[in-house]
């Protein structure tokens, strides 16, 4: 049985949970429009994995024990059946062909506006002809990686065995996120996303996490949203997090979170929440902004660093638990809760935010990754205030609108006095 255990965002980082790197199921959510795929309109998915395993590297040289939920999920699908599964790499391979010559086809048009617009030269026959070299490529570094049984089993469950390709699933903060000593399983407000949970909690439970996970029936969350700094967990509301999934996580482990001495509070824009419940798609701006860790950040218990007009956006809300009754304070903008309680706020430009300048990964003892070297002025600024700035350089892992927080999941800090 495992433990997981965070309290503060900021304190030294121990084990950290991720998936793994981006695999088939993203090269053929290339072929999808921005729309159903959640990505910028392309982006090279064999140079992202180089940078998954650098920034994994990265994280291990600092002395963290890196968990990849990829690597239990393909030991548990060794011996388990999976209906309609093919049985050798030969059969798989057509069928992943065959899957991402069906994509191509049915979205090529939207796939020629998407790029368009984005101003992105390459053209989308050459993009679908790159995909085919890079599944056959992809599919033997899995082989060699889990043997044939399992690496086949594994990019089925993934790229085949539902509607779309599960596309987003390296991003492995969103499915799952600990708080304090309970394991938070999400539920994603899109339909690309939501099997990725079952998936995850199938790797907690080979992990031997299973009797620490705690589902959210009610609403959506994702782990992007959730960050616990000092003596309060922060949950954003938004474009994929709604008010209705807070109240729920208010009714399973607010008592329990109040009994470890941290109160909860939601961090809410309401007019993206509000448009979230009713938009077909998500729009930029809603991609832009779509968590919590998208434009705040905590850096140490008195410091965060944050995107001032959205700060300014969000009002927030202590919820609280009286036996069966939920009781909600209004505390005002997040800017001025932070100034009542005496913490001070690094701010970042809108440039700055975009470029993914808040999502970095804490690895306590006043040591960051950030994930994007453009960024200078803050990272400029996190130095002149005796921050270790390590440097990911994911270019290319940003290209599904997320970056060094959204790869990486805490499962256990050393709990500080």
């Amino acid at each position: 049985m495992m433990h997981p255990q965070v309290f503060n965002e900021t304190h030294p980082l121990e084990e950290v949970l991720v998936w793994g790197e981006p695999g088939i199921e993203a090269l053929l959510g290339q072929l999808l429009p921005k729309s159903k795929s959640l990505f910028f309109s392309y982006y090279e998915v064999p140079e992202a994995r180089e940078q998954y395993m650098h920034l994994q590297s990265l994280i291990e040289g600092e002395n963290v024990k890196v968990i990849r939920a990829k690597d239990a999920v393909a030991r548990v699908l060794i011996n388990k059946d999976i209906e309609n599964a093919p049985s050798n790499r030969m059969e798989l391979q057509g069928l992943l062909l065959q899957k991402a010559s069906e994509l191509y086809e049915t979205y090529r048009q939207q796939k020629l506006m998407d790029l368009q617009k984005e101003g992105i030269k390459n053209h989308i026959d050459e993009i679908y002809e790159q995909i085919k070299k890079d599944i056959i490529l992809v599919l033997e570094e899995d082989i060699q990686k889990y043997g044939e049984k399992s690496a086949v089993r594994l990019n089925y469950l993934l790229s085949l065995s539902h509607p779309l390709p599960l596309s987003n699933i390296f991003y492995g903060r969103d499915q799952t996120q600990t708080l304090a000593d309970r394991v938070i399983l999400s539920s994603p407000r899109w339909d690309i996303r939501r099997p990725e949970v079952a998936v995850f909690k199938e790797a907690l439970t080979e992990l031997g996490f299973d009797t620490s996970m705690i589902p959210i029936e009610k609403g959506t969350i994702e782990g992007g949203d959730i960050a616990i700094l000092g003596d309060t967990c922060y949950i954003g509301v938004g474009a994929r997090t709604n008010y209705r999934a807070v109240k729920d996580v208010c009714r399973k482990l607010g008592s329990h979170l109040e009994q470890n001495g941290i109160q909860l509070v939601a961090v809410i824009n309401k007019r993206h929440q509000e448009e979230a419940e009713t938009y077909a798609v998500p729009t930029d701006e809603h991609m832009h902004i779509m968590h919590l860790d998208m434009f705040w950040i905590p850096l140490s218990d008195n410091l965060v660093m944050a995107y001032g007009d959205e700060m300014d956006q969000r009002q927030v809300i202590r919820l609280s638990r009286n036996g069966d009754q939920l009781i909600t304070e209004e505390l005002g903008s997040l800017r001025g809760y932070h100034s009542q309680r005496g913490i001070e706020v690094l701010e970042v430009s809108k440039e700055e935010q975009e470029n993914f300048a808040t999502n970095l990964l804490n690895l306590g003892n006043n040591t960051l990754i950030v994930s994007l070297s453009k960024n200078k002025r803050v990272i400029a600024e996190l130095e002149k205030r005796g921050f270790r700035v390590i440097n990911a350089e994911i270019t290319k892992l940003v290209g599904g609108y997320g970056a060094v927080h959204c790869l990486t999941a805490p499962i256990k800090r050393k709990k500080l006095p």
